[in-house]
């Protein structure tokens, strides 16, 4: 019976302690969802882009990554998808972006640092890209070259 009294004592203290430990941190603030990049890391076919974006006609070349948004272990059911771009298009689609009334997308440019370090410099501006059905895209057009920077995600 003694035994039993001590390890009863033992659970008791024990979780006594955890309980204390908790009760005086801070609540975990949830985050944003992070863009995990697929195990291709950076790419430059464009088919996939393509397909995807045909307002983009027959780009000269680009550099895209893609993958999923937050962590897949952690949060079951469907994956939110993203793409990220910076691609070079032929001059007449680069005008005919630019010439649309401008529509302020109300978002920055979030890329992903590979991606981002070759935007460049100079003036973007949003455009209405096509999609996919149920993806949202953001999308710019640079002022003074013909590139365009999308920032897509769906399903």
């Amino acid at each position: 019976m003694r035994s039993r009294g001590l390890l009863l004592t033992a659970l008791l203290t024990a979780l006594l302690t955890l309980t204390a430990c908790g009760s005086g941190s801070e609540p975990e603030r949830p985050t944003e969802p992070t863009k995990s990049v697929d195990e291709r890391g950076s790419r430059s076919d464009l088919d996939p882009l393509t397909s995807r974006f045909p307002d983009l006609g027959d780009p000269v070349s680009a550099t895209w990554q893609s993958g999923t948004l937050g962590d897949d272990r952690t949060a079951p059911g469907p994956s939110t998808y993203w793409i990220d771009a910076v691609i070079t298009v032929e001059p007449e689609v680069a005008d005919s972006l630019r010439s649309q009334p401008s529509s302020d997308s109300g978002r920055d440019m979030d890329l992903v640092d590979a991606v981002a370090d070759e935007v460049g410099d100079g003036d973007f501006d949003p455009v209405v890209l096509g999609g996919p059905d149920m993806w949202q895209v953001d999308a710019w057009v640079a002022a003074d070259r013909d590139v365009v920077v999308v920032s897509a995600r769906g399903q």
